[in-house]
């Protein structure tokens, strides 16, 4: 199977394509060999051939340095063109890298907790002043959201089968309201996704270890989710 991974060479990215070659051809996406989202020619002749994309291009947390207008271009431009390259390229099945800040999991939010699939995103119940928070947090978090909703017009319409797994922190140190999952337990994540034979047209997972603030059964019971 031939497999498609935007942003192969970041944080997540590397690790994830160092395992995912061992069971299948993996083409690599990455802006570090010049290869930007934000170019829809390159991105849509490069995908040629892939039955599945994972899209992990992203500015990926909360950078004091970024616009709002950097993290709309990248993570919802961005996302746009890989899902229109894709469905041209009649990929079958997108898995989409999102994260927890979905619910605006940020330090300085009092967001509601545990987290699940289902719950309210922060601006549908809570009021300017409640956030206590840099201007990047909530530019992250609302990327987030916007490229979800990207994601959901072409999912809930039967173009192409989305799935999107939010993340917290990944890796060995604790992120926000001490939410974490491990590397291991991502990459797991990715490939329940790629392994599911059953038909998702469009599913979010919280993916994160075993902790009473993130719930993880939808990801249990539908993916097989298993954390170490």
């Amino acid at each position: 199977m031939k497999i498609f991974v935007t942003g192969s060479k970041g944080y997540f990215g590397k690790p994830l394509v160092e395992k995912l070659k061992q069971n299948y051809q993996i083409v690599e996406y990455d802006i570090l060999d010049g290869k930007n989202i934000l170019n829809y020619e390159k991105l849509k002749s490069s995908m040629k051939g892939s039955e599945i994309v994972i899209h992990a291009a992203a500015i990926p947390k909360p950078d004091e340095t970024k616009t709002f207008d950097d993290y709309f271009q990248t993570n919802c431009v961005g996302t746009l063109n890989v899902v229109k390259a894709a469905i041209e390229n009649k990929v079958r099945k997108m898995i989409y890298i999102s994260s927890t800040t979905y619910y605006a999991c940020e330090r300085g939010i009092p967001i509601k907790f545990p987290l699940k699939e289902d719950n309210k995103t922060a601006p549908m119940y809570l009021k300017s002043d409640d956030f206590k928070c840099r201007d990047s947090d909530i530019a992250y978090s609302e990327s987030k959201i916007i490229a979800e909703n990207i994601l959901a017009f072409y999912g809930l319409l039967k173009k192409m089968q989305v799935i999107i797994l939010r993340f917290p922190r990944i890796g060995d140190k604790e992120g926000p309201y001490g939410t974490m999952v491990s590397m291991n337990n991502a990459i797991q994540g990715i490939e329940k996704s790629i392994e599911l034979n059953k038909i998702l047209w469009y599913e979010a997972f919280n993916i994160a270890n075993k902790m009473d603030n993130v719930d993880i059964s939808k990801a249990q019971k539908i993916l097989g989710y298993n954390p170490e």
